[in-house]
């Protein structure tokens, strides 16, 4: 997976070369205004961005980007003093975000789960000749946090046909799918909780096969329902879990300090679509993406 990393401080772009380099095709940039010129000639699969740039801020070169049509996925690094910054820059595409002093850990977990989502991606075949003007599915998951870029895939690939799919939507969409259904798979099949994924990610080698190994040992299955026209997404997912208080989950625009890992996936959910509900018990979770060229419609 090839990576643009944005960063001014010479030695955070030197230790993540050193940490990331090895795993991933790293391109560093000192400047937005450096970013902006290697992004002419050539494409990525995801940019990280620190928000406190010279000159250009991180906000200023997502834009640009956008304006100049590279859709790619970003990542944006912020301080608490910014964290209104980074609610526009998700508004604008971004799919996570890392509070500053960040810890390399929690970077390494989001690049595992993005790696292979965006690559699926692009095999997505834009066939417009023919069209599904609405449609219901329902789906059946074995729990397995090994499979989840591929349950995303293939659920999306469902809804591939929608007349004027607009990529923002389906960007929307699959940071929204994968963020649920993995707390479907970590939480609620496997029964870890917020507090304890944080200390299992530091002590696990591998925390992807260890929730899978708990999956194993048990029969469950998340269900998943997707309902859809040439206006809007609806998903529902329902896991057999004992289901949680959403309310208590840290919310990082309020609690700042919290855990890094702890509240994320919610936030990023509610931000990319326009409406989030849980059942009572919290083991089903309801969302709508309203498509982009309907909102564009009415503008």
């Amino acid at each position: 997976m090839k990576i643009l990393f944005v960063d001014d401080e010479e030695v955070i772009r030197d230790l993540f070369q050193e940490i990331f380099g090895g795993e991933y095709e790293l391109t560093l940039a000192g400047t937005a205004e450096q970013a902006l010129e290697i992004t002419t000639a050539e494409s990525f699969d995801l940019i990280i961005t620190d928000i406190r740039l010279p000159r250009m801020n991180g906000i200023e070169l997502i834009t640009k980007l956008r304006e100049k049509g590279v859709e790619t996925p970003f990542i944006v690094i912020t301080g608490n003093q910014d964290i209104q910054i980074s609610i526009n820059a998700l508004r604008l595409g971004a799919v996570d975000f890392f509070l500053k002093p960040f810890r390399m850990e929690a970077i390494r977990y989001s690049l595992l789960r993005f790696r292979n989502l965006f690559h699926a991606g692009k095999d997505l075949v834009d066939k417009r000749f023919f069209q599904i003007r609405e449609s219901k599915q329902n789906f059946a998951l074995i729990p397995r946090l090994g499979n989840l870029n591929q349950y995303v895939h293939l659920i999306l690939r469902s809804i591939s046909h929608l007349p004027g799919l607009h990529n923002d939507d389906l960007l929307s969409l699959k940071v929204a799918l994968y963020e649920l259904v993995g707390n479907a798979i970590e939480h609620g099949c496997a029964g870890i909780s917020y507090h304890q994924k944080q200390e299992l990610m530091f002590r696990e080698s591998d925390y992807f096969a260890y929730v899978d190994r708990i999956c194993e040992s048990r029969e469950d299955w998340i269900e998943v329902q997707i309902d859809y026209d040439d206006k809007q997404v609806v998903v529902v997912l329902e896991d057999n879990g004992e289901g949680f208080d959403p309310d208590r989950v840290p919310d990082p625009v309020n609690d700042p300090n919290a855990s890094q890992l702890s509240g994320r996936g919610i936030f990023l959910v509610r931000m990319n679509v326009d409406s989030l509900d849980y059942n009572e018990r919290g083991n089903k979770v309801t969302f709508i993406k309203k498509l982009q060229t309907q909102i564009l419609a009415k503008s």
